[in-house]
């Protein structure tokens, strides 16, 4: 599986982390926001092992139209990883044997992807397409497009609500225990200050005589 360029981020990174790389992609919401929705439709496809490459090519394609950020894009076709193509696969391949014939058991799937033959990336992709051919291909467009378009304003709102919550973050406070603590160990130290201020400005002492003295 490939690794997100200059993330450090690989397939079986947490979905915590991943989501939070990608909110915290320096951007404007949109381009991230769609980004995301890109990679997440690369990621319904059965192109195990070049979705960044067909991510990459695809923004070269577009950018005279549109951009979006290729990193989110990137970093988002982690949807599917050795841990989910094969259901994710499956569920493409039943959706589109609703419009056109198939009848391929799901062991078969696990037969392949999970690498029990011994197959090279290469290899895989190519079984899929000739043994499931035009239903997975088909199923996999419908959901990737369907998820897409669900992806971009969830992340919308994701972004707003995590970039909002930054800027509206509170200033880190002294706990009241510390703050007492220290007014306790100060209090000698100003009272013996104010005592030294009082005795400088105060007058010296006068001499009274009396007149026995004389």
């Amino acid at each position: 599986m490939e690794s997100a360029p200059k993330t450090g981020l690989k397939w079986y990174s947490s979905p915590r982390k991943l989501l939070r790389a990608i909110l915290m992609l320096d951007d404007s919401r949109h381009s991230i926001a769609l980004g995301t929705a890109i990679g997440v439709a690369f990621g319904m496809t059965p192109t195990v092992g070049i979705q960044m490459l067909l991510v990459f090519a695809f923004s070269l394609l577009t950018r005279p139209f549109f951009r979006f950020n290729v990193i989110a894009a990137m970093i988002a076709v982690y949807i599917s990883n050795p841990l989910t193509m094969v259901p994710l696969y499956y569920f493409d391949y039943l959706v589109g044997s609703l419009f056109l014939e198939g009848e391929a058991p799901f062991s078969r799937f696990t037969e392949i992807l999970s690498n029990e033959e011994n197959l090279n990336w290469w290899t895989q992709i190519y079984t899929l397409l000739v043994e499931f051919g035009w239903p997975l291909v088909l199923g996999s467009l419908i959901l990737g497009t369907f998820a897409g378009l669900a992806t971009y304003p969830f992340m919308m709102w994701l972004l707003k609500s995590f970039r909002h919550g930054r800027r509206t973050a509170p200033e880190a406070t002294i706990p009241a225990t510390q703050i007492e603590q220290s007014e306790r160990h100060d209090a000698p130290e100003s009272k013996s200050r104010d005592a030294l201020l009082e005795e400088e400005s105060s007058p010296p002492p006068t001499m009274v005589t009396s007149d026995s003295a004389l």
